[in-house]
């Protein structure tokens, strides 16, 4: 059996892409434990045994969406204050990169922008799985793949299918990335602002458990969205840092 496939025999990696085990070996080593610690701390936090089983209210529960509430949460987003008109008449598609269990929250940017099409990007096939079939009961025009973030070039294929104007959010994702390969969020995010319109992107400002305030500037990340985007609006909202941004071309 290789390192791989005994990491995920694990329940909560067992539907990870093997391209994210491969990357967390990469990193850890070859000891099955802290492979599986590092993974635990990017995607095992989030997997809970209500997660993992589907049960009912999933935002209400997963640690990334909680502390939202999603109607004044896309309300303000999409709100026309701070934002071209034509932004709020041509968006068709919103791509939600990393998305955790958000495609649960269909319902409230529905409610805030009409039924677009929605597509959840989303490594944890647990997550993933849970999401389509909501989908599904429903007959929402949205849908959700497994995916690797660092898998930029199929990232890529899933907006080039999106309707225009296309909306990519990120939320909680950048400092992930950053985590795991220095200077890839600056490179992903440029690489898929040639694929869609918008970006909103969310930087935590509190612990996911909401004990610990942060006071981390980000300069990095600010400085480089400043040179290369024009950002649009930005507030802080449920323990996020919320940023809009649209592409100078």
């Amino acid at each position: 059996m290789s390192l791989v496939d005994e990491v995920k025999k694990k329940r909560e990696f067992s539907k990870l892409p093997d391209s994210v085990v491969e990357r967390a070996v990469g990193i850890a080593g070859d000891d099955v434990k802290e492979v599986r610690a590092l993974l635990r701390k990017y995607f095992g936090v989030f997997l809970t045994n209500r997660v993992l089983k589907g049960k009912d209210d999933l935002l209400g529960h997963h640690m990334s969406s909680k502390k939202r509430d999603y109607e004044k949460f896309y309300g303000e987003i999409f709100s026309q204050e701070g934002m071209a008109p034509e932004y709020m008449r041509n968006i068709s598609s919103v791509v939600d990169l990393g998305a955790g269990v958000n495609g649960f929250s269909y319902e409230y940017l529905k409610d805030a922008i009409g039924p677009v099409k929605y597509v959840a990007v989303e490594a944890a096939g647990q997550e993933v799985d849970h999401m389509n079939n909501y989908f599904e009961e429903n007959d929402f025009n949205a849908e959700a793949f497994c995916l690797d973030l660092f898998d930029v070039e199929k990232i890529k294929d899933v907006l080039k299918k999106q309707g225009r104007d296309r909306v990519v959010f990120l939320f909680q994702v950048v400092d992930a990335l950053e985590n795991l390969e220095k200077d890839f969020s600056k490179k992903f995010l440029l690489d898929i602002s040639k694929e869609c319109e918008w970006i909103v992107l969310s930087l935590p400002t509190e612990s996911l458990g909401g004990r610990k305030k942060f006071a981390v500037q980000r300069k990095w990340i600010m400085d480089f969205l400043m040179e290369e985007f024009l950002i649009e609006k930005e507030f802080p909202m449920f323990g996020e840092r919320i940023i809009i941004l649209k592409n100078k071309k």
